[in-house]
């Protein structure tokens, strides 16, 4: 079987926080935007406002080894065209995609796109189900036995634990900070690198539940290992003594 380790980062629809929370108030977008922020005390907002405007998508083969990392916003598409360009790669995958909380918030942000822009998935939907793991594996869900505790600290805990960077200085916090200060190249790197990153995690989880033994995983992990300079991580980040 073949993986797909997809990330996504967004921007909050601020016209559509204006409209619906805030209607008949006299406001524009971007004091929309402030009272939601104040009014989430730091919170992030729901992902019913979130615009997708990075997309990655780590190819992974039978092997487990991660071959390449696109980011679908290559060429500056419109948000409908990337949005439309997922959806066509993932009906046509066969594959499992594999995510870091991509069912509470990657996955949901991207089927209400596909509502907005009249997006007919119908493999997607015909397989969707929380168990359905052969389709959709969120490490996340998996790690903590879907929901049962909460891991403090998230993915970039897990990350540090297993000897890799973890997050730098840029987090999902920061994405509509720079997108309105117009860096998208910081959010597509930052993209990537999750995605690189949640490759390495996900291997490990493969190997900690018995889909691959210790030479399998020391083989793809040293047939990917190039991709951690990438990141700047250490050459043996990750990497099993």
């Amino acid at each position: 079987m073949r993986f797909a380790v997809l990330d996504i980062e967004t921007r909050v629809d601020k016209r559509l926080a204006r409209e619906v929370l805030y209607s008949g108030q006299q406001m524009d977008e971007e004091q929309a935007w402030l009272r939601m922020r104040e009014e989430l005390g730091g919170g992030f907002p729901p992902a019913s406002l979130h615009v997708p405007i990075s997309i990655c998508v780590g190819n992974v083969n039978e092997q487990h080894i991660l071959e390449s990392v696109e980011n679908l916003a290559e060429g500056r598409p419109s948000e409908a065209e990337l949005v439309r360009e997922f959806w066509r790669r993932a009906e046509h995958f066969s594959g499992c995609i594999v995510t870091y909380n991509g069912r509470g918030f990657d996955l949901p942000v991207l089927e209400l796109h596909a509502l907005r822009h009249g997006i007919a998935a119908p493999a997607h939907f015909a397989q969707r189900g929380r168990y359905a793991n052969e389709r959709h594996l969120d490490l996340q869900d998996f790690l903590t036995n879907r929901g049962d505790f909460r891991i403090r600290g998230g993915l970039n805990l897990l990350l540090k634990s297993i000897g890799l960077p973890g997050k730098s200085e840029i987090d999902g916090a920061r994405v509509q900070e720079l997108y309105d200060a117009g860096r998208l190249e910081e959010i597509h790197r930052y993209c990537r690198s999750d995605v690189i990153q949640t490759y390495f995690l996900f291997l490990r989880v493969e190997l900690m539940r018995g889909r691959i033994g210790q030479a399998q995983y020391q083989h793809a992990w040293e047939a990917s290992a190039h991709f951690l300079a990438e990141i700047g991580a250490a050459p043996d980040a990750g990497r099993l003594p």
